[in-house]
């Protein structure tokens, strides 16, 4: 059995970096609440704000909800634990995973990826910082369905050729005339 988890670091960032963007948003939408008076034109600055703080904190509830900061995997299930405020745990059977969607699932290069088990309707997620994030990849698309394995499969190979072609070497032309 394989254990995934995250860095010291990363699990701070994931756990509680809302909590310090959100202090510092509240401190500009106070500011500009409190100038609301002088003009309606400082309603822009406040709204965007507000807005700004309601979408963060989504996402982050999102996260907790979805983000198990420990997974073990071995050939058959992935058992995923320590959500944050939760002692849940969840077991994947590879068998019942019914889609692949997000980061080298979707054919880019990071991003949070999610693992659904269509028979449970259970959902996990996590992001490209998890260490050996690769091989846990790698034991999730050898162990799935053909038919999802052939799409992560396609994407994958899309962004491949992608990549290829834009970071294509340079050829030195000093170089080539002398060789010819």
């Amino acid at each position: 059995m394989q254990i995934f988890s995250y860095s010291f670091f990363s699990k701070i960032i994931y756990r509680f970096a809302n909590i310090l963007i959100t202090f510092f948003l509240l401190i500009i939408l106070y500011t500009a609440g409190s100038n609301l008076d002088t003009s309606l034109i400082n309603l822009i600055p406040f709204i965007i704000t507000a807005l700004l703080i309601y979408y963060l904190n989504k996402h982050y509830l999102n996260l907790y909800k979805l983000m198990p900061y420990k997974i073990e995997a071995d050939s058959e299930k992935m058992k995923c634990s320590k959500f944050f405020f939760s002692k849940k745990e969840i077991t994947i059977y590879y068998s019942d995973v019914k889609s692949l969607s997000g980061g080298i699932f979707d054919g880019k290069l990071s991003g949070f990826m999610k693992v659904c088990d269509g028979g449970n309707n259970i959902c996990i997620g996590f992001f490209h910082s998890l260490q050996n994030v690769r091989a846990l990849q790698k034991l999730i698309l050898n162990k799935v369905d053909r038919k999802i394995y052939d799409k992560a499969a396609e994407k994958i190979k899309g962004m491949k050729t992608s990549n290829v072609f834009s970071t294509k070497p340079q050829v030195d032309k000093k170089n080539e005339n002398k060789n010819s």
